[in-house]
């Protein structure tokens, strides 16, 4: 089952009022950093390449828990302070542990936005590492975890949502995540139709991970298996989550721009989405 919508701007005002109510009055989520293993890659010649190890930012709602949980992936620039805050708080609130995975300190990168290519498998394998570090902590409840990428994170969450994708890394038996959010990816490279619910956000003037691309291939999936919704943003360009792209500007030869109405709209979406395929 697919579905598409095309958003209507007139009603942003109505998510910026349903979106403040869910972090006005939430405490500020405390980022812990911690470290883990990214899983090791299974080679055709039955040979391992182990992961590296990683760096991230785990935050938890109050309580023994088990809650479910969310992998942050971030875009080919990193993850900005205000973008990392705004996720952890929103999704905390919400009742998620919340993992974002910093994919380029460890490895001493400042961007892969120019060879994102290069570091495709290497980013599954700290995916998939988030993921069993999750299992390890006693407040997760490790059957509903989902990923959540933003640009080539984004790119990340369809891939290791595509099915059996777990298979080229060594995990514990029957790890796997459980849905995928996706903001602006790169949908014309994201491979077999997810095999879990997918939700893709993204902006119809985004010139740098092409909406039409997304609708394309959201037709090619077909209907068959699990719900996949896109959600285009009339007017709204890549990056709109980001609230430090305020005002917009180029960025490796592309517009970027934070919008309101788009970034509420669709963290209520993922709130909602979240809500209904993981609890």
């Amino acid at each position: 089952m697919r579905k598409a919508v095309t958003y209507p701007a007139a009603l942003g005002l109505v998510f910026w009022c349903i979106a403040s109510l869910v972090t006005v009055d939430a405490l500020a989520a405390s980022l812990e950093p911690v470290e883990f293993e990214g899983a090791s890659q299974r080679l055709n010649s039955g040979g391992l390449i182990r992961g590296d190890r990683i760096q991230g930012y785990l935050a938890k709602p109050e309580g023994a828990g088990p809650f479910p949980a969310v992998i942050g992936l971030h875009g080919c620039a990193g993850m900005h302070e205000t973008t990392k805050r705004k996720l952890a708080d929103d999704l905390v609130a919400a009742g998620y542990v919340t993992l974002l995975v910093d994919s380029f300190a460890t490895r001493g990168i400042d961007q892969a936005c120019l060879s994102g290519t290069s570091i495709v498998t290497t980013r599954m394998s700290d995916a998939y590492g988030g993921l069993t570090f999750l299992a390890r902590q006693s407040f997760v409840d490790i059957r509903r975890v989902a990923a959540v990428g933003f640009s080539q994170g984004a790119w990340i969450t369809l891939l290791v949502a595509q099915p059996r994708s777990f298979e080229w890394f060594v995990l514990p038996s029957e790890l796997r995540f459980r849905a995928a959010v996706a903001f602006y990816p790169l949908c014309r490279a994201a491979g077999l139709r997810p095999g879990m619910p997918t939700l893709i956000l993204i902006g119809a003037d985004d010139d740098w991970t092409l909406s039409e691309a997304c609708s394309l291939k959201v037709v090619s999936w077909g209907t068959e298996g699990p719900p996949i919704e896109l959600v285009v943003y009339p007017g709204t360009h890549h990056g709109f989550y980001y609230q430090h792209l305020q005002p917009g500007q180029k960025a490796f030869g592309h517009w970027v721009e934070y919008n309101r109405d788009a970034a509420d709209n669709a963290g209520v979406r993922m709130l909602q989405f979240l809500k209904h395929h993981l609890n």
